[in-house]
């Protein structure tokens, strides 16, 4: 009895004053007015979540509100949600914009939990959108129309006007009563019978019952959108219409982080946007950071390497064949400074101690360009260039050594395009280490300021490649079977595994254990070769950004939003 009268207290607290589990910032207003002489439209946001639709089922057959606004939308029906596909975390990525791996909330009492090890463990805040419209603009008038209590009155619990429907349709009506009578600059709303339809058939155009539930929530939808447009200042209105959904399905369920669960179709539309459908090659990608000096199984960092070189690691010494090439795709995250510049950390490499000219090679960070260091424990070859993986932008970068007239050469390219080059007399056969191969930190580093990084696609070819091949392998993700020099790649990591272990695609090649906590992150691919217009992964985490870019508002740099602000690309289709 004690314990439910203390749950109960605890409970109430929550619903009066906000959870108290993590600290929460100072408030911090930013008065937005327009200039006196602005004659552009008031912008305003509409998100309708339909949860349970599953993208690639809705492209099967598009019901007809949907494809009418997809002539004014850019949309993809290839949109993924967060790898946890529970209710709890799915939602909590959508409104807050970062993954459940930062945000835990993952249970139904849609508060965040610390991890199984440490219960008293601080727990990082994670504003929703609506604390964050609350700390930048509090004139701003938020709504929330879900059909869950815990998701209205504890995740949602910063939305100005909050209402828990108990079915679609009273959905619907609430959100165009709205409409009509008030002044909404941000509206969230939730669909749910898609869902309870997926749950009791499957998440299928197959399903009569789960086709003729989205079918209903179309028409719904177009409901609320001639409500929109009738209203009396319209025309003085820009809004967005945003369509999405928390997560997918598959057979009857979800949960799990398999395609179909995360498959989500999303549409951004506004009357001015031109319609087109966006997609993009995805990079799935492991964070390395911090530095550990036990050389243990670090809490608080995380690198990739054996405990002990094994014999098939020769390989990626230069002094195996005298010849070498390294290459890999790397985007740095910011450091506390909020840039992108560190000081000397090595982040790829196989050297005892990337420092003065111990023998071996490594890549390392110089500000923001990346150095290429070789070295015989006599003399070294340091070259670099750059800058590299800055501004949330994906970089490939390249490494190769070579005799060439019997000057040992390296190279280092960048986006497939040649930094610099330099020289030295160097003894080739001198070029190696029985360090193991290290991807993210080494035990020896030069300043405090350890690299925070994301890095995929990794290869080793024990020949130096020419100029022609360096660029195409930047132009591409992973390596063609029929690649030229097939036989001479001694390594390929696309470090998407998902799992605890880093499996190299050459057979007999060593896999790469990690140390430390583990986090995968989707990207869309922004590689230089890809045309950012028509190349963008739709995410559940970009719906935050989009709707703060809508509103003018800019986040503050302490949240570490995840998502993309794409839509601003397309500006000169919409503004006026």
């Amino acid at each position: 009895m004690m314990k439910k009268f203390f749950i109960g207290i605890l409970v109430a607290h929550i619903l009066t004053v906000g959870c108290t589990r993590y600290d929460n910032p100072e408030p911090y207003f930013e008065e937005y007015e327009q200039d006196q002489e602005d004659t552009g439209l008031k912008r305003k946001v509409l998100v309708i979540s339909v949860d349970g639709l599953v993208g690639n089922e809705i492209k099967k057959d598009v019901p007809a509100t949907i494809a009418a606004l997809m002539e004014n939308s850019k949309y993809s029906f290839d949109g993924l949600s967060d790898e946890n596909t529970s209710d709890p975390a799915s939602w909590a990525t959508l409104v807050m914009g970062v993954s459940a791996s930062r945000h835990h909330v993952v249970t139904e009492s849609y508060l965040p939990s610390p991890g199984d090890d440490d219960w008293h463990a601080e727990i990082p805040f994670n504003p929703t959108v609506f604390y964050m419209l609350g700390q930048l603009n509090k004139k701003l008038s938020t709504v929330a129309i879900t059909q869950n209590n815990e998701l209205s009155n504890i995740l949602l619990m910063d939305a100005k006007q909050a209402f828990v429907e108990s079915n679609d349709e009273a959905v619907k009506t609430r959100l165009i009563a709205k409409l009509k009578d008030e002044n909404p600059d941000l509206i969230v709303a939730q669909f749910t019978s898609a869902l309870e339809a997926g749950k009791a058939s499957s998440f299928s155009f197959d399903s009569p019952q789960y086709k003729e539930a989205v079918g209903k929530i179309d028409g719904y939808i177009g409901e609320i959108k001639q409500a929109m447009e009738a209203r009396e200042d319209y025309d003085k209105e820009q809004w967005l219409l945003v369509v999405t959904s928390a997560h997918g399905g598959k057979d009857d369920s979800y949960g799990g982080s398999s395609f179909p669960e995360r498959n989500i179709f999303t549409l951004y539309h506004n009357r001015y946007i031109k319609g087109q459908e966006l997609n993009a090659e995805s990079i799935d990608a492991p964070r390395f950071f911090g530095y550990d000096v036990t050389n243990a199984n670090p809490t608080n960092a995380m690198r990739a390497r054996n405990t002990t070189a094994p014999a098939t690691e020769k390989q990626y010494n230069v002094a195996e064949t005298g010849e070498f090439t390294v290459e890999a795709k790397v985007k740095v995250n910011k450091n506390a400074s909020g840039n992108y510049s560190y000081s000397w950390p090595p982040f790829l490499s196989k050297t005892n101690a990337r420092s003065g000219n111990t023998a071996g090679w490594s890549f390392f960070r110089s500000g923001d360009n990346v150095s290429f260091f070789v070295a015989d424990g006599g003399a070294k070859i340091e070259i670099g260039g750059g800058p590299v993986g800055v501004d949330e932008i994906w970089t490939h970068i390249t490494g190769t050594f070579k005799v060439v007239n019997g000057t040992p050469t390296a190279k280092f390219y960048v986006n497939g395009v040649l930094a610099s080059t330099g020289t030295a007399t160097l003894n080739v056969n001198n070029i190696l280490s029985t360090s193991p191969l290290t991807f993210g930190f080494q035990q020896e580093v030069f300043s405090s300021a350890y690299i925070d990084f994301y890095m995929s696609d990794v290869h080793i070819w024990n020949i130096a490649l020419s100029d022609q091949e360096v660029l195409e392998n930047a132009e591409r993700i992973g390596v063609p079977e029929d690649h030229p020099k097939i036989t001479h790649l001694v390594g390929y990591w696309p470090l998407n595994d998902g799992g605890n272990l880093f499996k190299n695609k050459v057979d007999g090649m060593p896999d790469i254990p990690v140390w430390g906590p583990l986090q995968y992150r989707l990207f869309g691919n922004n590689l230089p070769y890809v045309n950012p217009r028509e190349s963008i992964l739709f995410k559940s985490h970009d719906v935050v950004q989009q709707a703060l870019y809508w509103l003018e508002l800019d986040p503050k740099d302490d949240w570490e939003l995840e998502g993309e602000a794409f839509l601003e690309r397309f500006e000169l289709e919409f503004v006026k």
